[in-house]
């Protein structure tokens, strides 16, 4: 029925940001309950992200494995393990239940569980051939791209980009893949070959990272225009791509290293006087490399020439590199950029046919950290403090991996409704602290909301 159908399906992911990670930008910006997806017209859930295993490799089983569930009464519960600081039961729970983002990258992109590590290929060893939404929308006739603030080949981009690898870790196959297959008309992020982590070009001896861009041959043959790709590098290329007529296949490939801004040096905390680690001040933004709402702006005006609509994934990717490295500064800055990037696809839905079209989902493939409040080794789950706007909320990290805590799930346009006819269960204590209705659907009904949306039928 193509009256369910929308023409554009787009998806932003924040890369390991659970709802206090949402929270924490949301108030540092002064705008709790305040934002742009906090408007009427949304639907919000939240969304569990667990894998089908703890396994790192295809075991050939395709059952769930049922102690890798998200339970809420395993996940809020307060039983201390011992005397330690944070060492509370349900923190533990998390902690060891949690996906990577290859397979929350491919439960998004096909409605399918696999064990961490599969880009788009399941626990039986076989790649999901056809069976990813980048893949659905092409066969539907759609443009199809992704965006992202780290490298390009990454595992979410690459799940949702329909790429297909047994290991997230061969990114120079990933690579090629996507760009040899004619799957995706828009591919940008970073991972330039030839500047580093501050956006500075480096000397000739230095290249040798070229996996990200698949290998030193294809980038030669990128940039001599041997492929059927138009290479964009500079701020400038990107911001001329933001209006008026673009080629039709373009590789984005922004002048810096691994991310946009989060690598950028200051990294390290340095020593307080009573020895303690401390952020230190911020460095300048790397000047020479564009936000990820620029970029926005320039994969939409690339794919909205294809009168069939287009799908877009779009990933605030250096927001997990930020709670992994406990950053709250960076993580604040990057899911702040990620905001800006919302507020441009919405600026954009407004100006291009509005919220009949398109369908918008914003979400998190898992959460990263377990951000709780100042005192959260102490109390359990004690919610993040508000300081005020401008001002670092109140916050503790228990981990420097992902967790298993839900995370939100906001969407607006044909097929929002879907959602709550996918419910698969309420947590009370989360409706409580993070101020929704506690409902929560899985990833894969994520997929299976954005296929009935590309195809036009329901997934009866």
């Amino acid at each position: 029925n193509a009256a369910w159908a929308a023409k554009n399906v787009i998806i932003m992911v924040s890369d390991g940001a659970g709802f206090n990670t949402w929270i924490a930008a949301d108030m540092h910006q002064g705008k709790l309950g305040k934002q742009v997806y906090d408007r009427p017209g949304w639907v919000k859930f939240g969304c569990t992200t667990f894998p089908l295993n703890r396994s790192g490799k295809p075991t050939g089983d395709e059952n769930q494995d049922p102690t890798v569930v998200y339970d809420p009464a395993e996940a809020w519960d307060a039983t201390p393990l011992s005397e330690k600081p944070g060492d509370f039961a349900g923190y533990k729970y998390l902690k060891t239940t949690a996906t990577d983002s290859a397979a929350s990258g491919t439960a998004l992109a096909t409605g399918q569980k696999t064990y961490n590590g599969a880009i788009n290929w399941s626990n039986e060893d076989r790649p999901m051939l056809g069976r990813t939404i980048a893949e659905i929308a092409k066969a539907a006739g759609k443009s199809a791209g992704v965006a992202t603030s780290v490298t390009w080949s990454h595992a979410t981009p690459a799940a949702l980009g329909g790429a297909h690898n047994r290991s997230r870790g061969n990114c120079e196959e990933i690579a090629r893949e996507m760009l040899d297959a004619a799957r995706l008309d828009v591919i940008m992020g970073a991972g330039h070959p030839e500047y580093d982590i501050n956006g500075r070009p480096i000397p000739d001896s230095q290249k040798f990272f070229y996996k990200a861009v698949g290998g030193k041959k294809v980038w030669n043959a990128l940039k001599a225009g041997e492929l059927p790709w138009t290479l964009i590098e500079s701020k400038e290329d990107f911001a001329a791509l933001a209006g008026g007529a673009t080629p039709p296949k373009v590789l984005g490939t922004v002048q810096v290293a691994a991310t946009l801004q989060q690598q950028r040096t200051g990294l390290v905390p340095i020593d307080d006087a009573d020895g303690k680690k401390t952020e230190p001040a911020e460095p300048p933004m790397n000047e020479n490399v564009l936000s990820l709402a620029d970029m926005t702006a320039a994969a939409l005006n690339c794919l909205d020439a294809n009168p069939n609509g287009f799908y877009l994934m779009i990933e605030g990717g250096a927001v997990d590199w930020a709670n992994h490295a406990n950053r709250p500064r960076r993580m604040i800055e990057e899911q702040t950029d990620f905001i800006r990037a919302i507020e441009a696809v919405v600026a954009w839905i407004e100006a291009n046919g509005g919220w009949d079209e398109t369908l918008l989902i914003l979400t998190a493939d898992h959460d990263c950290g377990l951000i709780w409040g100042p005192q959260s080794d102490r109390i359990a789950f004690q919610p993040i403090e508000d300081r005020g706007a401008g001002n670092m909320p109140g916050l503790l990290y228990h981990s420097g991996g992902h967790s298993n805590s839900l995370v939100p799930l906001m969407a607006r346009g044909p097929g929002s409704q879907c959602f709550a006819e996918l419910i698969k269960g309420r947590d009370q204590r989360a409706a409580e602290v993070w101020s929704f209705c506690g409902r929560y659907v899985d990833n894969t009904d994520v997929f299976k909301v954005m296929k009935r949306e590309v195809t036009g039928a329901s997934n009866d």
